[in-house]
């Protein structure tokens, strides 16, 4: 393996591990609330609060992205992050009351997941194949969740105290050997850029984080109420969530395609076909009915977000070469998470399940209309350059 080749891999390595990191928790979070509400008998209320604290922790860590890419050294930026990662998991699991679950969990969200998660966007698209790294940081963070949740009741045997923590725990603990392979952060004018080249860019870049919200409002919509529906529909509860999970798991196809594919066919392409892959199995699933349907209509919507979410991070990391707005993308993911199943939720108060279908493919066309007129002006960006 020549010079860059070893450099690429050791980039999408720490890449990949700070990604991992970050995002763990959004994998593992049923045993992770089920660890915590059990030891300090929560309601669902505060079980609900504690997701959506951490989760808007780590939206704001993002937003804040562009005030310190460039400006402070992301090694010891990182390094922060690390620890707080590390000290705040395991303050958690010591905490004694429900406020102070709550304080952990929001330094952990904004200083260490927030960091680290949003790092690895910067991180990421420094690497020479984007398209291949950020599937497979995706993949991993896929995977890792699902080993830590199936093995959270050996976890819970082994260390009653932290359980399911010790993932994120020990995940954390595996970037601080890598800290002295984080790149730097150059702003874009420092390498050279002209300002004004840079402000389109950043047009189209900031264009492209509000499709990305948008377009994440559909595997919002459908991932929150498809246990649900299914439900409604006579899947008995228990059967339900095993579906799912197979379903979940059957969806890293999607990641692992990205990652053998890479940019062969361009990144426009994937969007397109992934964006009516989610629509077309969202329609199909409407139409039937039993666990095997779940099962297998949720796997390939589930392939599809994976697969066209590695072409959105790469498409916008690539244009954003100062990483400064780039890394405002967990923000957009999380924005888009959190209220397409809020604005789902209303119509279904009105109209049933079938609401779902239609805002799965409501916000799916309208955050896609939006990355073509973004892939519109980025090639006539290059053909003035």
């Amino acid at each position: 393996m020549d010079g860059k080749g070893a450099s690429d891999l050791r980039i999408t390595l720490l890449g990949t591990l700070l990604y991992v990191a970050g995002s763990a928790i959004f994998y593992m979070m049923p045993p992770y609330l089920a660890f915590i509400g059990g030891r300090l008998s929560l309601d669902p209320g505060q079980l609900g609060m504690l997701a959506a604290a951490e989760s808007a922790a780590l939206a704001l860590a993002s937003l804040a992205g562009p005030f310190w890419i460039g400006r402070i050294d992301s090694r010891m930026l990182l390094g922060v992050g690390v620890l707080a990662c590390i000290l705040g998991n395991l303050a958690s699991a010591f905490a004694g009351s429900f406020r102070a679950v709550m304080a952990w969990r929001a330094v952990v969200g904004f200083l260490g997941e927030g960091v680290l998660y949003t790092a690895s966007f910067a991180v990421l698209g420094t690497a020479r194949n984007i398209d291949r790294a950020f599937a497979v940081a995706l993949t991993v963070a896929v995977i890792y969740g699902a080993l830590v949740t199936a093995a959270t009741s050996g976890l819970n045997a082994i260390l009653p105290t932290v359980g399911p923590l010790t993932g994120l725990v020990a995940v954390a603990a595996l970037v601080l050997p890598l800290l002295g392979q984080v790149p730097s952060f150059a702003p874009a004018e420092e390498a050279g850029a002209p300002a004004g080249a840079d402000r389109r860019v950043m047009g189209v870049v900031l264009l492209g984080l509000v499709a990305q919200a948008i377009w994440y409002g559909a595997p919002g919509a459908f991932w929150t109420f498809v246990e649900q529906v299914a439900t409604d529909k006579g899947v008995p509860t228990g059967v339900a969530e095993l579906a799912v999970s197979v379903g979940e798991m059957a969806g890293l196809a999607g990641g692992v395609a990205a990652a053998l594919q890479g940019s062969r066919w361009g990144r426009l392409f994937p969007l397109v076909g992934a964006t009516f892959g989610m629509i077309l199995s969202a329609i199909l699933y409407g139409f039937s009915a039993g666990a095997a349907a779940l099962s297998l209509f949720l796997a390939i919507f589930y392939s599809f977000w994976n697969y066209g979410t590695v072409y959105q991070m790469a498409f916008l990391s690539e244009l954003d070469t100062s990483g400064k707005a780039a890394v405002m993308m967990p923000a957009a993911q999380v924005f888009g998470l959190s209220f397409g199943p809020y604005v789902a939720g209303a119509l279904m108060v009105r109209h049933g399940d079938g609401a779902v279908t239609q805002s799965t493919i409501a916000f799916a066309l309208s955050g896609l209309a939006l990355y073509l007129v973004c892939f519109m002006r980025a090639r006539r960006r290059f053909a003035e350059a």
